[in-house]
Formats: C-alpha cells, sequence, structure tokens
C-alpha cells in the first residue's frame, strides 16, 4: 500500500470502530438523549446519538463531539439513572455543649431528616461520630428522592437551614479550628515602661 493507501485504511478503520461502537451503544442504551453522563474527561448532557458520535453539552454550555468508540471502550456514568441522590457530611459542634444538649441535637436533627417529604426513609444516620480535635463531630448520612441537581440543592439547602433552626433553639455553636499553645515554663510579662513626662524648665 502507498501513503495514500495506508491513510485510507487507517480512516476507515475508524470509520469502522466507531460504527460498532454506535451498534453496542444503541443495543445496550448506556444512556439516552437528555441524560447526564460522565465519561473519560467529559461531563454533561447527551444531545445528539449517531453510528459514528455522540455529542454532549458540558456544563460549560460547550458541546463535545466524542467518537463512539471511545465510549464503547470506557467506564460511563449515568447521573440521570440514580435511584436517589447521597448527602453525607459531618456536623462539627462546639466542645463547650453540654452532653445533654447535644443528644438532643442529635435526636432533633434525626427526627427532621426522617420526616423531610424530599429524603428517602430507608437509609438515615444521624449519629454522634467521634471526639475530633476541635469539634463534636455529628456523622449525617441519607438520601435524597431527587436526583436532578436543582432539586437536589434545594433539598439540600433545606436541611442546611433546618439544622441551623435546631442549633439556635438549642443555644449550640458551630465549632471552628482552633489551637492551644502550651508553655513548659511560666511566661514572663513585661510590663510597659512608663512614658517619662519632660518638663521644660
Amino acid at each position: 500500500l502507498g501513503i495514500g493507501g495506508l491513510a485510507f485504511a487507517l480512516a476507515a478503520q475508524d470509520t469502522i470502530a466507531n460504527i460498532f461502537g454506535g451498534i453496542v451503544i444503541i443495543l445496550d442504551k448506556p444512556f439516552s438523549i437528555g441524560d447526564w453522563i460522565y465519561s473519560g474527561d467529559v461531563e454533561g448532557t447527551v444531545e445528539d446519538i449517531s453510528f459514528r458520535s455522540t455529542k454532549i453539552r458540558t456544563f460549560a454550555q460547550a458541546v463535545v463531539t466524542v467518537p463512539n468508540s471511545k465510549l464503547a471502550n470506557q467506564p460511563i456514568t449515568n447521573w440521570t439513572r440514580m435511584g436517589k441522590r447521597r448527602i453525607s457530611f459531618s456536623l462539627k459542634i462546639s466542645y463547650k455543649t453540654p452532653l445533654e444538649k447535644l443528644k438532643k441535637c442529635v435526636q432533633e436533627i434525626r427526627r427532621m431528616i426522617e420526616t423531610h417529604p424530599d429524603i428517602h426513609k430507608e437509609t438515615i444516620f444521624v449519629r454522634f461520630n467521634e471526639f475530633a480535635d476541635s469539634s463534636l463531630d455529628i456523622f449525617l448520612y441519607f438520601f435524597t428522592k431527587t436526583t436532578k441537581w436543582g432539586e437536589f440543592l434545594r433539598t439540600k439547602e433545606e436541611i442546611n437551614y433546618k439544622i441551623m433552626e435546631i442549633l439556635e433553639r438549642e443555644g449550640v455553636s458551630v465549632a471552628f479550628p482552633s489551637r492551644s499553645i502550651y508553655f513548659e515554663t511560666p511566661c514572663k510579662l513585661q510590663q510597659p515602661a512608663e512614658e517619662e513626662t519632660i518638663t521644660e524648665e
């Protein structure tokens, strides 16, 4: 084969690979138009699926055309097909919080999440988890019913507001990072010298 024939053969090979990739995607249906997917270094909403390529609109509103041969040979995460979406974090409470206040906050937060209409009831954990360096940590782990990004953020915001209301009602403060410094020998504080008063004769 000459250079031209070799180039044609390579182009044909890529085309055939993309077509087979398109057939695999169409038959397996790992995603559909409108789905929010992540694959490789591309994340966004699927806008078009053809035999050769798939067009994905990223969150920066750019349209990325991905060869089907590439999509067919790497993992694809389909966020749209999640049945629920996880929220997990540690709520850091001040060490000045009395035991009874801490217990009350844990109970109230758990009750609030369990009765929230947008939260899955099957998996909810709200527990006093550990003594951290600067805080008493309450571990929260639960799932929203929605998987849509905007609705998920709204639900998470509502939960955060309600947690703040519970803490304010119980007079409990959120902790902030702090550091204690200890000296092996007592420090001597030097008193500032008294200002001399100069009078003119």
